[in-house]
């Protein structure tokens, strides 16, 4: 097996699909097929079970393949960034894992400015909620995290961070001895400000996800019992190991140097 058998059994997971697999890697659909009997006959296991239009499933000894294609994946991808250290450029796949609302309102700018000084470094995105960003950093399935909140970051560990919606639940106990009476949920904080826009209630929301455009909307920042405002913020994690991968350690740097070492600052509302 090399690299493009790799990418095979990567992408393939993803889709599920021979027909799709295939216009991803710029294959023809007979000689994706015939490579994967071959790896098969190679291998002496199936991998593969076909389920005609419903797409494909892998065996148990196929999903253990891609497992290990995809640790390849990560590991070469690696050894190459090594390499080209040595040669004084900084390249290679920096695996990035972001919140939601971070990689909608602030990441776009944020890459424009690094991918200007540092062109050959192509990004892997991946975006979920923070909490579950926190064990993605600790198991290196992501390189960097970027997360809302106050996550509990100790190495190795995997620490979860305060839920938003825990943190508005708790304010709303220490104001009001009634529930809300809320009349609609939406899962997206950009549509709670739309919502509100078409005069559609209040919605609360954290301060990111204003800018200039909304200044016709009236904001009232939530206070703790101190009377002090009850921050949201942003951090940036990542294993300190990880610095000797050159494309890793330009945008760690790049963080500190252009933010002055303060994530919530770099993400605060305009």
């Amino acid at each position: 097996m090399d690299e493009k058998d790799w990418t095979i059994l990567d992408i393939l997971a993803q889709e599920r699909n021979i027909t799709r697999t295939a216009e991803r890697i710029f294959l023809s659909q007979p000689s994706l097929t015939y490579r994967l009997q071959q790896l098969e006959k190679e291998l002496g296991v199936p991998l593969l079970v076909y389920r005609g239009r419903r797409g494909i499933e892998f065996t148990g000894q196929g999903d253990l393949l891609v497992d290990y294609a995809r640790e390849m994946l990560k590991r070469w991808g690696e050894v190459k960034e090594l390499l080209a250290q040595g040669q004084g450029e900084v390249r290679g796949t920096l695996r990035l894992g972001v919140s939601r609302t971070v990689a909608l309102y602030r990441l776009p700018d944020v890459l424009r400015r690094f991918s200007e000084q540092y062109p050959l470094v192509e990004f892997d995105i991946s975006t979920a909620l923070s909490q579950d960003l926190v064990g993605s950093v600790s198991s290196q399935k992501e390189q960097i995290g970027i997360v809302r909140g106050n996550p509990q970051w100790l190495d190795a560990r995997e620490m979860l961070d305060p839920m938003l919606s825990r943190t508005i639940d708790n304010w709303w106990k220490l104001r009001f001895t009634q529930p809300s009476g809320s009349f609609m949920h939406v899962d997206n904080a950009e549509i709670a400000k739309r919502m509100v826009q078409n005069n559609l209630g209040y919605a609360i929301v954290p301060s990111i996800v204003l800018d200039r455009n909304d200044r016709e909307l009236y904001r009232l920042p939530l206070t703790g019992a101190d009377n002090e405002e009850i921050l949201w913020t942003t951090w940036m994690l990542y294993r300190q190991e990880l610095l000797e991968l050159p494309a890793v350690k330009a945008f760690v740097h790049f963080i500190q140097a252009n933010y002055r070492q303060s994530i919530p600052s770099l993400y605060a509302n305009p």
